[in-house]
């Protein structure tokens, strides 16, 4: 046979095979890219919106003088505004910093532009003081009781075009979340030992950690890579 035949068709062979081991790796590449984990999404926290009711803090056990304290006007709304501010001060830092640490966590990353995701919280807490016990000594009146949740709460995510990508609300009362509270007034006049102020504090800080257990699955890397990818 003609060498320069052999030769020819040998080199015609060569290609015919090189083309077939180089067309599964370039389509590999391509399906390889459509097959990447998606990029996980950029979120940026709304500030929490909070609405909280809790008791009037009132001092002493006779019905006159808490009668008279109720209708004092001025005196016991201040001073219940200022725990209501504080402690919805309090309740959203908490609720914040713990979402924060979360992402952190989640490695999703926290930035406000206009390719991320938003996330909404809405609380809206009422705190109810359940009266226990009453004991009174020639020393001092002591109170005891509860402090118990009940309310709402819910988030929204949101793509950057504002359509709410997903929405969860939650029974703030299936929480069984209750503090014992004590208040223990001298009857010689001298200053009351009142921890329900530390109470309450605590019991809202419990609050946000059952929220966040409630939630967290929602809201993990995997999960907004998901509602990232069938936005808009």
């Amino acid at each position: 046979m003609n060498t320069c035949h052999v030769r020819g068709i040998f080199l015609a062979g060569l290609l015919f095979s090189s083309a077939f081991t180089y067309q599964p790796a370039q389509a590999q590449g391509l399906f390889g890219s459509r097959g990447e984990e998606a990029q996980t999404p950029h979120i940026t926290l709304a500030r929490a919106e909070i609405a909280l009711e809790i008791p009037t803090p009132l001092q002493g056990n006779d019905f006159d003088t808490l009668l008279a304290q109720a209708t004092a006007g001025s005196g016991a709304t201040a001073a219940k505004e200022a725990a209501t501010r504080r402690h919805t001060d309090q309740l959203r830092q908490t609720l914040e910093a713990q979402l924060r640490a979360f992402f952190t966590d989640e490695e999703v990353p926290l930035v406000a532009d206009n390719t991320a995701l938003t996330l909404y919280n809405f609380v809206d807490v009422v705190v109810v003081k359940q009266l226990s016990g009453l004991k009174n000594t020639s020393e001092y009146e002591l109170e005891r009781g509860n402090l118990s949740i009940s309310g709402d709460f819910h988030f929204r995510v949101h793509s950057p075009s504002g359509q709410v990508l997903k929405e969860k609300h939650l029974d703030l009362a299936d929480l069984n979340l209750k503090e014992k509270y004590e208040i223990k007034t001298p009857l010689d006049g001298s200053g009351s030992e009142d921890n329900t102020d530390e109470k309450l504090e605590k019991v809202l800080s419990q609050l946000v950690d059952r929220v966040l257990t409630r939630i967290d699955d929602d809201l993990e890397a995997d999960s907004l890579r998901e509602l990232a990818g069938r936005r808009d």
